[in-house]
């Protein structure tokens, strides 16, 4: 029988937060791989954790960190977010996953990270903010333009959280897709700027150079 979802979710984020990463133990794949886990169910699972992350009020903000690099990053050597992107599989599964991340940010995120983004020091902080530049896709040519467009709609979504690391972390994606979606990257941050006029100075010197594609 495959892994349940409380038991996924001790496996992703019921480990130490020091490094090593557990991930990348010798015995890293014997043991993923005995979870049982298709990529249906994983995108199953990750759009009830992004819809319902309330689960991980048992964690630390380390060890969510941590299982964010896990479960978004393309290194990841499980890869798990790669599965948003299997075509063989729903692709109306697909994106409500995928719309589920605006949910995670606003539910979590935002309330997990109150005041100003600290991206440059705080493990949980940093994960959030590199979210959209970990994962496995920038929107480049040969991707689903309708799952690209729903990639778009969330990082707008996410840029709506009254929040700064919940928007730096948005921003952040927009400047590297505007390589493929120059225009539409353009509207959304022209939107935002002109509907946020208590965006703090950080947000809005950002949003600016994101705009352009030339963030760091």
């Amino acid at each position: 029988m495959p892994a349940s979802f409380a038991q996924w979710v001790a496996a992703v984020f019921d480990q130490p937060a020091s490094g090593p990463e557990w991930f990348w133990a010798s015995d890293f794949h014997e043991r993923w791989e005995s979870l049982g886990l298709t990529d249906t169910l994983t995108v199953r699972y990750l759009t009830q954790l992004f819809r319902e992350p309330g689960c991980l009020a048992a964690y630390s903000l380390d060890q969510v960190a941590q299982a964010i690099w896990f479960l978004i990053g393309e290194a990841s050597p499980a890869q798990p977010a790669h599965a948003l992107f299997n075509r063989e599989l729903s692709f109306a599964d697909r994106a409500a996953c995928l719309r589920a991340i605006a949910d995670f940010f606003r539910l979590f995120v935002a309330p997990a990270a109150p005041g100003p983004a600290r991206d440059d020091e705080d493990p949980f902080h940093i994960a959030c903010y590199m979210w959209w530049d970990v994962f496995p896709t920038w929107g480049g040519p040969g991707g689903e333009p309708e799952l690209q467009r729903v990639c778009l709609d969330v990082m707008r979504d996410v840029l709506a959280v009254p929040s700064e690391l919940c928007q730096l972390s948005a921003l952040h994606g927009l400047n590297h897709w505007h390589l493929h979606h120059a225009p539409e990257v353009e509207r959304i941050v022209d939107a935002f700027l002109a509907r946020a006029p208590d965006a703090t100075p950080r947000i809005r010197d950002y949003a600016a150079i994101a705009r352009s594609g030339c963030a760091q």
